[in-house]
């Protein structure tokens, strides 16, 4: 009799586990965001990994030696074209510019007069109270003064131009990133004196593989983003891909230039790049990225949503994926087609067959665009 209840239990259990799970009748749709399955010319994209540096970079040293007596600027300080940077000790420069001037004012009056002797021995000449002889010598002389002027006038020139190479200008604008030099120190021509870079924008260097140098093409729109910005996209242009391989790795690398009119962006930032490739497109079959929900074991599925008894309910999809354009993927095989409806949020707890309710997408905060 024990017996055969306790088989008729097991038999309860097995036929209970063997049984569907039913979902309860007052089930509680799950919430959820849909977006379409698409057929579209699928634009393919390259990923790439780089940082920025400058576009324009200088180490500005004098133009010559000198004990610094003024320094008006630091780390950090932003300069326009042509704002001061250091002045140098000037003053024995300034006595040879004094006396430059004053030998010119000398060669001024003697090349004045040489022409006041000239016109006299002129007019005496028409009158037959001048020589020949007197004449041509006078003539002369003014052409001798004029020379001794024109002298003059260079070395004047060039003792202004000494006075003015004791002072350093900003070359282009941007910011002082490192100084080597303070008041009271002896800075010399062959050594820099402060460190400047252009951050009205910015180049990023990336590197990109061998097999896709040759679809890289100057001018193409690359989509950036970076660490220090994740919710933010940026816009640049290619500006050229370098012909200097690694013979390692087989990249090549990439400048990607970027305007920074906020100067939001530094130097020496990880950026992540996605630059369109030239080539042959093709429709495809896509899906949004974060439809596509990864697992474990490297697989990778979408929830498809479709009508059942009258209500919406989502199940798996096995996919596999190809290229990448933009937000959306390539479908290559799955049981999907161009129309069909999947789960973009609300994903990550799905059963098999569970109901839901579209949502509409909630509105997105990032920045798209230039900045």
């Amino acid at each position: 009799m024990a017996n055969s209840l306790i088989l008729r239990a097991l038999a309860a259990i097995t036929a209970l586990l063997l049984t569907p799970a039913a979902y309860p009748a007052n089930e509680t749709a799950r919430p959820v965001t849909l977006a379409e399955v698409k057929r579209e010319v699928l634009r393919e994209q390259a990923v790439l990994t780089g940082s920025t540096i400058p576009w324009r970079r200088a180490e500005l040293s004098v133009r010559v030696d000198g004990l610094v007596t003024e320094l008006f600027v630091d780390e950090g300080t932003m300069v326009a074209v042509g704002d001061p940077i250091l002045t140098l000790d000037a003053r024995l420069a300034e006595h040879d510019q004094a006396a430059a001037a004053a030998r010119l004012r000398e060669a001024e009056a003697r090349h004045k007069d040489a022409i006041r002797v000239r016109d006299e021995l002129l007019r005496l000449k028409r009158g037959r109270h001048a020589s020949e002889t007197e004449t041509q010598s006078a003539i002369a002389q003014v052409e001798i003064a004029a020379a001794a002027m024109r002298g003059d006038q260079a070395t004047l020139a060039r003792a202004r131009e000494l006075v003015a190479r004791h002072r350093l200008g900003a070359p282009f604008a941007g910011m002082v990133v490192t100084k080597h030099v303070e008041v009271g120190e002896w800075a010399k021509r062959d050594r820099a004196a402060v460190e400047l870079v252009a951050l009205d924008k910015l180049r990023i260097r990336a590197v990109v593989p061998q097999r896709d140098y040759g679809r890289v093409a100057p001018g193409a729109q690359a989509s950036i983003r970076f660490d220090a910005f994740p919710k933010r996209r940026f816009d640049g242009t290619v500006l050229a891909r370098v012909a200097r391989g690694d013979d390692r790795s087989r990249t090549f690398p990439l400048l990607i230039d970027l305007p920074n009119p906020d100067g939001l962006l530094a130097p020496g930032m990880s950026a992540r790049v996605k630059v369109e490739l030239a080539g042959a497109r093709n429709e495809a079959l896509t899906v949004p990225r974060d439809a596509v929900v990864s697992k474990t074991d490297g697989s990778r599925s979408v929830w498809r949503v479709r009508t059942e008894d009258g209500l919406l309910k989502a199940n798996p999809v096995r996919v596999e994926i190809g290229r990448a354009s933009g937000d959306r993927l390539e479908v290559l095989r799955g049981g999907l087609d161009a129309g069909d409806r999947v789960v973009l949020l609300g994903n990550e707890r799905l059963r098999p067959g569970q109901i839901v309710e579209p949502k509409e997408r909630p509105p997105r905060t990032v920045s798209v665009g230039r900045p």
